[in-house]
C-alpha cells in the first residue's frame, strides 16, 4: 500500500477462542483488513502472516496480515506481552496486559515496551492491543493506574492518542496516520 493512503487496521481480543479467530479471519477478508492486532489469540500457527510473541497456544499476542495479496508482514522482535513487526512502510507493535497483574509488573512491561518502541524509530509506528488501562484522555469513563501510568508513558514517549470517542485506544509515532 503506497505511504499516506489510510489503511484498515483491526484489533481484538479473542480470550483464547477458536470460533472467534475463525470469525477475525473472515471479517478481516470481508473488511480488507490490512493487518489485526490480536491479544489472547487461540492459536498462533508457523506461517509468513503470522507473528506472535509465541507460537501455537503459547501467544498472548499476535499480529496477522492476510495470506495473500496483503502488505508483507515480518518479524522484528518480540518480548513477553508484545510483537513488533514490519508491515509495508511502518512498523505495528501488538500489545497485550493481562488485568490479574499487578501495576508494578505492569510499569516494568512498559520499559521493555518502550525499549523496543525505541528500537523502530524512525520508522512510523502504531501501538495497537489491549492493556487492560482505563484514562479519560482516551474516552474512558474512568481513569485507573495503570490508565495514569500509561498516559506518563505515551507523553514521554512522544506516542499520540489517535482514537477517535470511545473507540479502543490507538497510539502513534511518526508519519501519516493510519487507521
Amino acid at each position: 500500500m503506497p505511504p499516506g493512503r489510510n489503511m484498515e487496521l483491526l484489533q481484538c481480543n479473542l480470550n483464547h477462542s477458536p470460533r472467534a479467530q475463525d470469525l477475525m479471519i473472515q471479517h478481516m477478508a470481508e473488511w480488507e483488513v490490512a493487518a489485526a492486532a490480536v491479544a489472547e489469540p487461540y492459536y498462533v500457527p508457523q506461517q509468513a502472516n503470522w507473528v506472535g510473541d509465541g507460537i501455537g497456544t503459547k501467544a498472548t499476542v499476535a499480529i496477522v496480515a492476510p495470506a495473500m495479496g496483503g502488505l508483507p508482514l515480518s518479524r522484528v522482535s518480540t518480548g513477553p506481552g508484545y510483537v513488533v513487526a514490519k508491515l509495508g512502510d511502518f512498523v505495528l507493535i501488538g500489545v497485550y496486559f493481562s488485568p490479574n497483574r499487578p501495576l508494578h509488573e505492569f510499569e516494568a512491561y512498559l520499559e521493555r515496551l518502550g525499549r523496543a518502541v525505541a528500537g523502530a524509530a524512525p520508522s512510523p509506528i502504531m501501538v495497537v492491543g489491549d492493556l487492560n488501562a482505563k484514562c479519560a484522555a482516551w474516552g474512558s469513563p474512568r481513569t485507573d493506574p495503570r490508565g495514569t501510568v500509561l498516559l506518563e508513558w505515551l507523553v514521554g514517549l512522544g506516542l499520540e492518542v489517535v482514537n477517535q470517542g470511545t473507540a479502543n485506544t490507538c497510539v502513534r509515532l511518526g508519519g501519516g496516520v493510519y487507521y
